[in-house]
Order: C-alpha cells, then structure tokens, then sequence
C-alpha cells in the first residue's frame, strides 16, 4: 500500500520546523497545504523567525550585552590600562557591533535592521 511518499523519503513533520505564514492567502489551512516552490510564491509562504540565536536564550543575552560592555571598557578604561576612547568613536562601534549581532547571530530581518539603523541615524 503506497501512502503516496517514496520509499527513500520520510514524512517531515511540520511541528518540528519552524512555524510558516502566507502572507496573501486568508486560509488557515495554507502554511500547511504548500507544496513546492510554486505554490510558496504563489501564497508569498514566509518562515516566521523567532529572533532567538542559535546558541539559546542564555548565549543570547550575553551577545546582546557585547556592545554595552565594549562601550563601558572603552569609555572607561579599568585602572588606566589604555588611554579611554572618545565617545564619537566609541557610540559609532558600539553601534556597528549591535548591527552586527542582530544581523548575523540573531538572524533579525536584514531591511528591519537597516531602517533602525537609519532611523537612529536621523535622531
């Protein structure tokens, strides 16, 4: 009895991946019923991202708390080891080092990101 799979093919199940939306498509049903390439695009299927790094949660928090720390060290150096970095140096590199974090480690949405960085630009 054939249930419609080839014999080298296991059934994925959906609950193990991460979770899938269509964003033109009103169905419920729709993340479910996609099948091919073709019919993703079709519905614009989308993988909603949970933002959590793929380290876990405890990894996480120790990353986002990277550019803090360089921000303190920099600006205050402890027990005069180096000269202290000066703010409009150190705040752009901070910065550049959150952008990094969030991009590559967090795996946030790349236009998401980059209007942040924009948006905190003008302010």
């Amino acid at each position: 009895m054939s249930d419609g799979y080839d014999q080298d093919v296991n059934p994925i199940n959906i609950t193990n991946h991460d979770p899938y939306t269509c964003l033109e498509s009103t169905s419920a049903d729709c993340p479910y019923t996609c099948q091919g390439l073709t019919e993703c695009e079709s519905c614009n299927c989308a993988v909603v991202h949970d933002g959590i790094g793929p380290w876990g949660r405890a990894t996480d928090v120790i990353f986002c708390l990277l550019p803090i720390i360089f921000l303190v060290v920099a600006t205050l150096p402890p027990c005069g080891i180096m000269k202290p970095l000066p703010t409009t140096k150190s705040l752009p590199l901070s910065a550049l080092l959150m952008l990094l974090v969030r991009l590559m480690y967090l795996g946030s949405d790349p236009l998401l990101v980059c209007g942040s960085v924009v948006k905190g630009v003008h302010e």
